[in-house]
């Protein structure tokens, strides 16, 4: 028979199978299809009593209270949604796979093909092996350099894989019933609450983590609560915190006021902001935090307009420190004068916040240590007249009512940092009136006496314990008047601070009071040898003459009044 004839036959067969292959491959794909509706049901089924299973045990007091208990609980029903709702991990390996085909395959592809090229040009010229040889070798760098990429990108590839973090997940894999969706939201919820506050267990816990279980099934979270337990555990677990930010970007990726920002106006925006704040705050938060990274510290400082909604908290997991101080001092001065401290104390939630913020205060805008404070930690003189730049936000933080120990505790912060005011209000508060004393005189400021809000010796006492200290204090101030800070004058002009302290002045201020010769008898039981200068010796003749006077009056007063009573009696 023909050859060609068994050749035709050979390709009828052929394409008949190929027919039939197809056939039977299509046929496959649709018992696939259909047998796959009845295993989502089923699935969704088992899911269901799984969760209900959960929801009725949970409702024990007795097991709701127990944590261990609860734990197993969850961790049963987690079993279950992670085989259903759970993602994907065939993907990752396979692509990771493939990469690694394909580099080997481009490796080995380029080797073969520079030697196929360096054989074929030594034999079309003729040239001995020995040349073929050196090409080969002068040829092998550039072949090294290629391997080496070749070997990074594949080590980099694994690191990658290695380190890279679960994706976060927003929508669900399948339809959820909404009846069900609403357990599942309820216990899943519960379950990052769990992961999230619970203490570190041993490494071999079954335990799916805070984190990754919140980037697995955020689409079944309740985004408020995940909120506030972010609030609460930002400073000890920061990545829950940026994962739940990042799935907030995600989810509200496709709104309209997306467009907006981007356009780069700050009022426009911040507009649309303010009609879709009733939206809730977990998407706010998330515009934002995109205003933010756009315009910085502007952004920041027009925040409070959306307060309630978003608290101080939130801005402070959000911005920087020096970002959040304005916003901080901007949301406290748009209350009114009577109400800014009642305010301020209505945002401390935890009350350790108030320690916080203070050193923030202190250490943001201020003067330099240097500048208040002398290397062996006393107050510099008339180092209190330099401005602070959050000074409003400063004195509301030391009004606020608190215990001994935060007291005590703001005082040595206020003391370390140089801010004298601050410190010597706290001192008075705390009966500590002779270290106030004492830093009023190295500050070398009478006004701090004689204000209104400054601390005016009661007692004899103080007085002789205030004349001692400032004659003590009088030598240093004047070699640290001669210097100057740091050598030169005042960095901000200030002129407007008081008189000097020294026992002169003291005791003239002690004969407004108490008379002059009452305060020469107390200048003489310090022991200071005082030669008043001619004006204080004036000043002190006009007081004599003053109060001989009224004394005068006072009698005559007295002489009128009994004349009148005795006339009235007869």
């Amino acid at each position: 028979m023909n050859s060609e004839l068994w050749q035709r036959t050979e390709f009828r067969e052929g394409g008949q199978a190929d027919i039939s292959a197809t056939t039977s491959f299509s046929e496959e794909m649709d018992n696939e299809v259909y047998d796959e509706m009845p295993t989502i049901e089923s699935d969704m089924q088992e899911l269901r009593s799984a969760t209900e299973r959960a929801i009725s045990q949970i409702q024990d007091p007795l097991l709701l209270l127990d944590p261990d208990c609860l734990g197993e609980t969850l961790l049963e029903w987690l079993v279950v949604l992670e085989r259903i709702l759970g993602p994907a991990d065939h993907g990752s390996a396979a692509a990771g796979d493939s990469i690694t085909d394909s580099l080997g395959e481009e490796r080995w592809d380029y080797l073969n093909a520079c030697s196929e090229q360096q054989e074929e040009s030594s034999l079309s010229s003729g040239e001995p092996r020995e040349s073929m040889t050196e090409e080969k070798t002068e040829g092998s760098p550039e072949l090294g350099e290629k391997e080496d990429r070749c070997d990074s990108s594949e080590k980099e590839h694994e690191v990658s894989n290695e380190t890279r973090p679960d994706p976060v997940r927003v929508a669900s894999p399948k339809a959820v019933p909404t009846d069900l969706l609403a357990d599942l939201n309820q216990l899943a919820t519960l379950y990052t609450e769990l992961s999230c506050f619970r203490k570190e267990e041993e490494e071999d816990e079954p335990a799916l983590g805070c984190i990754a279980f919140l980037r697995r099934y955020f689409f079944l979270l309740d985004q408020e609560r995940v909120r506030r337990m972010c609030l609460l555990c930002h400073q000890e677990q920061p990545e829950v915190q940026r994962s739940f930010t990042e799935a907030m970007l995600d989810v509200t990726q496709h709104s309209k006021v997306v467009e907006v920002i981007q356009r780069g106006d700050l009022l426009r925006s911040l507009r649309s902001l303010r009609e879709l704040q009733p939206c809730g705050a977990p998407p706010l938060l998330a515009h934002l935090h995109r205003l933010y990274e756009k315009h910085g510290e502007a952004a920041v400082r027009s925040f409070t307009q959306f307060y309630p909604t978003v608290t101080p908290a939130d801005i402070m997991t959000m911005a920087q420190q020096s970002h959040f101080l304005a916003y901080l001092d901007n949301l406290v001065q748009s209350q009114t004068e009577e109400d800014r401290l009642s305010f301020l104390q209505s945002l401390l939630e935890p009350e350790s916040l108030r320690q916080d913020w203070l050193e923030l205060a202190l250490t943001h805008d201020a003067p330099q240590r240097c500048d208040t404070l002398t290397p062996d930690g006393e107050p510099r003189w008339h180092s209190h007249c330099f401005s602070w730049g959050y000074g409003r936000l400063l004195s509301l933080l030391i009004r606020l009512p608190a215990d001994l120990s935060s007291k005590q505790k703001m005082a040595e912060t206020c003391r370390s940092h140089g801010y004298w005011t601050g410190y010597i209000s706290l001192c008075c508060e705390l009966q500590r009136r002779t270290e106030a004393f004492s830093a009023i005189c190295r500050l070398d400021d009478i006004s701090l006496l004689q204000e209104a809000g400054g601390v005016e010796p009661q007692t004899l006492e103080e007085w002789k314990l205030l004349i001692r200290l400032s004659q003590r204090c009088s030598g240093a101030s004047d070699s640290d008047q001669l210097t100057g800070v740091n050598g030169s004058g005042w960095s901000n002009g200030s002129d407007d601070c008081g008189g000097k302290m020294s026992p002169e002045t003291l005791t003239l201020m002690l004969a407004r009071c108490a008379g002059p010769d009452r305060a020469m008898a107390v200048l003489e039981e310090c022991g200071v040898q005082l030669d008043l200068s001619p004006h204080s010796k004036l000043v002190c003749e006009l007081l004599r003459v003053t109060e001989k006077r009224q004394r005068a009056m006072i009698q005559t007063m007295l002489e009128r009044c009994d004349r009148f009573l005795w006339s009235q009696h007869a």
